[in-house]
């Protein structure tokens, strides 16, 4: 007769199951990414470093350290980037090698020298278009003025050489650890803000109408995307610098970072003029129009938030279009409003909420727009 040889499998402690699960929740924070990217990219910068290091010395180079420098510099200020900025960079040291060593034999190894040198070089690599590697062109020049203890151009030969390792190690180390996703993450982020923004706009205008407000709900609200903006910038200037594997004619037009933050104050407007509208009856005339409009807009910040998550370029927000129409043309179908009917703040009140809507609307049309052209 056998035993039976079933074993419970092996489960995880509550203990360890609970730090698992903040840890994942943490990292899904805007904290928890910009604290991961810093992260990946020191280690990037480790990594490159040491390889330039290891490189230089089996090639028995006399200053393998350059090598070294010359990768955290690339790294630490571009993060890496991409094939077209490494070009750059490798052009702006070529600058930073002759120009150095043209002045160290012009006028020798003094100050004058070296900030006429360091002048030029960044001056000329600057107005080249290549802004990435002025600053690396300018450190080339001034090792060569200062450190050189042989032929100038020999010495400079030698610096453009083990810039050049530093440079081709680092773009390795940025394309093969760690592949640069920052535009995934910033089309992620854009649909979360857009995503949060529809709930915001739709708790603002269900006020207007009821004057029920979840202050709770719209703080959390707030903060979230407060947080998301603030990451989304971040997020901005890793896809300037090359930090994403997706071709620059497929991008999000840079033009969206400062539309959604436009629509974010507009909603913040519409808060506010709700919250200090009183017993106003105004409003209770346009309230189809109005709502329909509402409605189409949190469509379209929905729409727009899956569109630029999935990579969509072919949008349309034509119902927009339609509810801005409606609600204008019904404004102007309106009798001549009497003073004496109304307050004059109640009217402020309500064009200010009315049209801040209708630019909600335009500026979202837009966005959809630089879907097709970025």
């Amino acid at each position: 007769m056998t035993k039976s040889s079933n074993r419970l499998a092996p489960t995880a402690s509550p203990a360890k199951s609970s730090i698992i699960s903040h840890l994942t929740s943490w990292a899904a924070t805007p904290k928890g990414i910009s604290t991961i990217l810093l992260g990946k990219m020191a280690f990037k910068i480790a990594i490159a470093s040491a390889i330039s290091l290891v490189i230089a010395q089996g090639l028995q180079w006399e200053y393998p350290f350059y090598a070294v420098i010359a990768a955290i510099i690339v790294m630490s200020s571009t993060h890496g980037s991409t094939l077209k900025l490494g070009i750059q960079r490798l052009i702006g040291t070529a600058i930073g090698a002759v120009t150095g060593a043209i002045f160290a034999i012009a006028l020798g190894s003094n100050f004058l020298s070296l900030g006429v040198s360091v002048f030029l070089t960044i001056f000329i690599a600057s107005s080249g278009k290549f802004n990435e590697a002025a600053k690396l062109a300018g450190y080339i020049s001034a090792i060569v003025i200062l450190s050189h203890s042989q032929s100038p151009w020999l010495y400079a030969w030698q610096r453009f050489l083990e810039t050049l390792l530093g440079i081709v190690v680092a773009l390795l180390a940025n394309n093969l650890i760690f592949p640069a996703r920052a535009g995934t993450e910033l089309r992620r982020y854009l649909s979360q803000i857009l995503v949060n923004l529809e709930q915001f706009y739709g708790l603002v205008v269900y006020c207007a109408f009821t004057g029920n407000y979840d202050r709770p709900r719209v703080d959390a609200l707030k903060l979230s995307i407060i947080a998301s903006l603030r990451t989304e910038r971040e997020l901005w200037q890793e896809v300037k610098k090359g930090q994403t594997n997706e071709p620059i004619e497929t991008r999000v037009n840079e033009a969206w970072e400062f539309l959604i933050r436009r629509i974010w104050e507009h909603i913040l407007t519409m808060e506010h003029t709700v919250l200090t509208k009183q017993q106003d009856t105004f409003w209770q005339i346009l309230s189809v129009q109005i709502i329909q409009l509402a409605q189409e807009t949190q469509n379209a910040m929905l729409t727009l938030a899956t569109a630029v998550k999935s990579r969509q370029s072919c949008l349309s927000l034509t119902e927009m279009e339609v509810a801005i129409a409606n609600a204008t043309q019904e404004l102007t179908r309106l009798p001549q409003i009497q003073q004496a009917e109304y307050s004059m703040d109640e009217l402020l009140r309500f064009f200010t909420f009315f049209y801040t809507m209708q630019e909600v609307g335009r500026k979202l049309q837009r966005m959809a727009e630089m879907l097709k052209h970025p």
